[in-house]
């Protein structure tokens, strides 16, 4: 049977998945990935230019997808024309996206990788980035409601970063838990509407 590059490059990749997944990024060895892989070093560097290009081969077609569930996400939100559409749009802009949970668990090993094994790399701190993300682009909306908020000076970063940081880390611990998909969104909705409550009282709405 003939060299394969394409089988070559899947066998690296699935071998580097299960070391960085025991070992860590920094654990990790390329000599021991290519020895689980069946491949030799030389053939390793055909295929990839370093470990940190290897890790973001690995995570980064994921990323993007996840990415673009965010920016569909943010489009498809209207600005409201009245307090009450205005309620509406921030008990829906909160609660747990169920697309993006259910698309963690279509690719909990990439996930895993990133939650488990990427310090040291620039993919570490996933959860707090994803929060910091939320948390401008509900600024933004914020700001551009203030006619309906009622207390407006109560709204500031570090209020909604805080929010944004608890709903996030519950979706992801509950996944590292070993929880279910559907038990993950159950206690992220929890936890959104916990948030959402508080929040409306806080800024007056």
């Amino acid at each position: 049977m003939g060299y394969s590059f394409e089988k070559t490059h899947n066998r690296i990749l699935e071998s580097a998945k299960k070391s960085f997944i025991q070992y860590g990024f920094s654990g990790a060895s390329i000599r021991q990935i290519c020895k689980d892989a069946g491949v030799t070093n030389g053939a390793f560097y055909s295929h990839f230019e370093s470990k940190e290009d290897l890790f973001a081969k690995l995570v980064d077609p994921v990323i993007g997808g996840m990415n673009e569930l965010y920016t569909e996400e943010y489009t498809q939100i209207s600005k409201p024309r009245s307090a009450k559409e205005f309620e509406k749009v921030i008990e829906q802009g909160f609660a747990s996206d169920k697309t993006m949970i259910h698309y963690i668990y279509e690719h909990e090993d990439v996930f895993r990788l990133l939650l488990t094994a990427s310090k040291d790399t620039v993919y570490e701190k996933l959860p707090e980035k994803i929060a910091e993300c939320e948390t401008e682009g509900t600024i933004e909306f914020l700001n551009q409601c203030i006619m309906f908020i009622g207390k407006p000076e109560n709204i500031s970063d570090v209020l909604i970063n805080r929010i944004s940081t608890f709903v996030v880390n519950t979706a992801f611990e509950s996944f590292l838990e070993g929880n279910s998909e559907e038990e993950t969104i159950r206690q992220t909705q929890l936890a959104t509407e916990f948030c959402v409550t508080g929040l409306k009282k806080v800024i007056g709405i």
